[in-house]
């Protein structure tokens, strides 16, 4: 590279650098339910199947609800009185309550097809394992563990208030935790080792990627029930299938479609295998998320399938992809890779999500320039080019949400983000004792853009005066910044003096 490329390069990163380069699996996608993955459609021999089985699916359907009703009683009944439910150990008795629900739990699913349940491996004691750790495919996954275990389980805040299923969630003693806060997840992990030390509890169960998967992987490890370093067993599920995916996952089916499913099929098919006990080392004891990571490692290798740095963000967004109606493969950022350039919050990801299908008019999940500067509303010329040669550092012509992320991820958690955005704002003319109006924003924006015209600064300038009174605040200077990186990354180029 010769030096004038250089110096180019070095003025198009802008003052404040360039993000750092990652490499991010695109080849999976573990969020698609195979039987959604051909646009959503029913194959003709699936129908023909639902219509003869139709008169044995109502049969399965009033055998699952009345188990559930029936459960629910005798749940309630266990319930009765008992104070401190999520604090304290359930006395013997009112366990033996609890042994109706669980062959209850066992007839939903046979309702639901699970006629037969193959099980390989023996399940260790609380004593030599007290916490069970397994990976979480569909809702078969907690009622086979809890009819045959009735362990302690970790479940997100939101599952307690659930009709029917809360009062079980609840008897089941669980551990609720809010996923997106660190302090719940803080005193979570606290419950789980107290629980964990203490045999007047059950077992403590965790799904340690904190989501559903197509388990045809394994996303990213929660560091939770490493943490206390006590011995784990891992559990494996799987579901051979061949027309009918049995995953409950971000991007559909809906619960009550996918039950309907499972009982239209003659039979369904769940392996369930118990590892043997993992014990951690002394220096695991030290470092959960490395034995959390050799424990992954093991369950791969039993599943004879990779790993993953996708997260519970990444079910996030492809949610938020689904509710765009966008492919959610384009949408995984794979985040347990992705937060080395910066601690990016769903939130964050989702507005720029957001922003970035906006941009990309031709629907295909790569945004061109000609795209960009239309989105932006501003002329072709060599800063907008700069501008958009951050987002594309190989030079293909377009760029996919990862790249775009990638470079307003970096911008907007830089060090010198604030001070970036006051000298911004003082070049805009807000560095005297009056805030700059149109005509001031206008000379600016010319300083850098020449071929700017004033229906376009207009246009701009409505968007930062968010109190239409005809000046630029800085406060809302600084949240349009916030919300828009890149109009910050456009003067920084232009301006690299500025820092």
């Amino acid at each position: 590279m010769s030096f004038d490329q250089r110096m180019r390069e070095r003025q198009g990163a802008g003052a404040l650098g360039q993000p750092p380069e990652i490499i991010l699996n695109e080849t999976f996608n573990p969020f698609l339910n195979d039987s959604q993955s051909v646009n959503g459609s029913v194959p003709a021999y699936e129908i023909l199947k639902i219509v003869i089985l139709l008169p044995v699916a109502v049969v399965r359907v009033l055998v699952f609800v009345v188990s559930l009703l029936l459960g629910y009683l005798f749940t309630k009944l266990a319930l009765f009185r008992a104070r401190n439910v999520l604090t304290r150990p359930f006395p013997q008795w009112r366990r033996w309550l609890m042994l109706p629900v669980r062959l209850f739990a066992r007839v939903n699913l046979f309702a639901c097809g699970f006629h037969y349940i193959h099980i390989k491996g023996r399940p260790a004691s609380r004593e030599e394992a007290p916490i069970l750790v397994s990976n979480h495919v569909t809702f078969a996954d907690p009622l086979f563990l809890f009819f045959r275990h009735l362990p302690v389980i970790v479940t997100a805040y939101e599952n307690l208030n659930l009709p029917i299923a809360g009062a079980i969630t609840k008897a089941m003693q669980a551990i609720a935790v809010d996923r997106l806060s660190r302090e719940s997840r803080h005193h979570a992990s606290g419950a789980i080792k107290r629980k964990a030390m203490c045999n007047d509890w059950s077992h403590v169960m965790i799904f340690p990627e904190a989501t559903t998967t197509n388990g045809k992987l394994l996303v990213s490890f929660k560091a939770g029930a490493f943490t206390p370093g006590y011995p784990v067993q891992p559990i494996l599920f799987r579901y051979p299938h061949v027309h009918m995916d049995p995953s409950w996952v971000a991007e559909g089916p809906p619960i009550n479609w996918l039950i309907f499913r499972l009982m239209t099929q003659f039979h369904n098919f769940m392996l369930v295998e118990y590892l043997p006990v993992i014990h951690p080392t002394v220096a695991e004891r030290k470092n959960p998320i490395q034995f959390g990571e050799r424990v992954r490692l093991t369950m791969a290798r039993a599943m004879n399938t990779s790993v993953t740095n996708h997260t519970f963000e990444d079910a996030a967004l492809a949610m938020e992809a689904v509710r765009l109606k966008i492919d959610s493969a384009s949408a995984m950022l794979e985040f347990g890779e992705f937060k080395k350039i910066a601690p990016f919050t769903v939130k964050e990801a989702k507005r720029c999500l957001s922003e970035f299908v906006t941009m990309d008019c031709s629907k295909r999940g790569a945004v061109t320039y000609k795209e960009y500067i239309k989105a932006i509303n501003l002329p072709d010329c060599l800063l907008l080019q700069q501008v958009y040669r951050y987002f594309d550092r190989v030079n293909c012509g377009h760029i996919s949400f990862r790249q775009y992320a990638a470079g307003i991820a970096f911008i907007s958690n830089h060090s010198r983000f604030k001070e970036a955005v006051k000298a911004a704002y003082d070049f805009c003319g807000g560095g005297g004792a009056d805030s700059p109006d149109e005509a001031t924003f206008l000379r600016s924006l010319r300083a850098l853009i020449p071929s700017v015209s004033k229906q376009q600064v207009h246009s701009l300038f409505d968007k930062l005066d968010l109190k239409n009174g005809g000046i630029l605040r800085r406060a809302d200077f600084a949240s349009y910044c916030d919300d828009h990186p890149d109009f910050l990354l456009l003067i920084l180029i232009g301006k690299p003096s500025l820092l």
